[in-house]
């Protein structure tokens, strides 16, 4: 028997090797568009559900109270200009560290 010479073809194995990469991504894209398609619809009508219970759930505790979009903005314009004044206000004092922080981060909290 007679010695061969085996010759590597690099260039073939490297473009074999990103063909077989790009399939590979191209299945798992494709994949994901096909679970993206079929269950996203039905993941945000149950979110839509559960938001529609939550509201339904807190206008039954809460018949008398009628909040809206521009209430909540107000209220969030109101805490900023809250806490702008509480740091103005510790600033006059001079004193970044005073005791009013922790009293002030828990009323932030519970807001």
């Amino acid at each position: 028997m007679k010695n061969q010479q085996v010759s590597v073809d690099f260039w073939a194995m490297a473009k074999s090797m990103m063909m077989y990469g790009f399939l590979t991504l191209a299945g798992w894209m494709m994949l994901r568009l096909f679970n993206a398609v079929f269950s996203l619809p039905r993941r945000l009508r149950t979110q839509q559900q559960n938001i529609q219970a939550t509201l339904e759930e807190f206008q039954r505790r809460y018949p008398d109270l009628n909040v809206t979009e521009e209430d909540i903005k107000n209220a969030e314009k109101e805490l900023e200009e809250w806490s702008k004044e509480i740091d103005d206000k510790m600033k006059e004092d001079g004193n970044e560290n005073a005791e009013t922080t922790p009293a002030v981060e828990e009323d932030k909290k519970s807001i």
